[in-house]
C-alpha cells in the first residue's frame, strides 16, 4: 500500500480539535483503497440518519460518545472503546459526558451514501422524508 514515497507522517488527532470550541467538526484525514478515516468532534446531538451501502465504525478517542437508535436503543461509548453501527440502521450520535464534548473517528466506505431523516420519520416507514447528503 502506498509504495515506497508513501507518506509516513503520523497525524495528532486530538491536536486537531483542541483548538475547536464547538461541533460539529469533521475532517476527513486518510483515505485509501476504497476507504476513509473521518475525524469528528460532537459538542450537539447530529441528525439522525442511516447509510444504505455500508456500516460505519465509530472509535472514541476523547469523551463520552452516545450512539441512539430508532428503537429507543442507546449505547454509551467511553474513549478508548468503538462500535460498527450495522448498514441501514437509523441512528444518530451525541456527547454524553459531563465534559458536552466527544471526539470520534469514523471508519466509512469511501463511497459512503448518507440519507438524513427529519426527526420523526423511520428509514423504513411511509412517513419518511429521506435525502441524501
Amino acid at each position: 500500500m502506498g509504495g515506497p514515497n508513501a507518506d509516513l507522517t503520523p497525524v495528532d488527532l486530538l491536536a486537531l480539535t483542541a483548538e475547536v470550541a464547538q461541533g460539529p467538526y469533521n475532517h476527513v484525514f486518510m483515505a485509501g483503497a476504497g476507504h476513509r478515516a473521518r475525524l469528528t468532534l460532537s459538542t450537539a446531538p447530529g441528525p439522525w440518519h442511516h447509510h444504505p451501502n455500508t456500516p460505519e465504525t465509530f472509535l472514541v478517542l476523547e469523551g463520552v460518545l452516545v450512539l441512539e437508535f430508532r428503537d429507543g436503543r442507546a449505547v454509551k461509548l467511553p474513549a478508548g472503546s468503538a462500535l460498527s453501527v450495522p448498514t441501514g440502521v437509523s441512528h444518530r450520535s451525541m456527547p454524553g459526558g459531563g465534559s458536552g464534548r466527544a471526539v470520534s473517528v469514523s471508519l466509512e466506505a469511501q463511497d459512503q451514501q448518507v440519507i438524513l431523516e427529519s426527526d420523526e420519520s423511520r428509514p423504513d416507514g411511509p412517513a419518511s422524508h429521506e435525502k441524501e447528503a
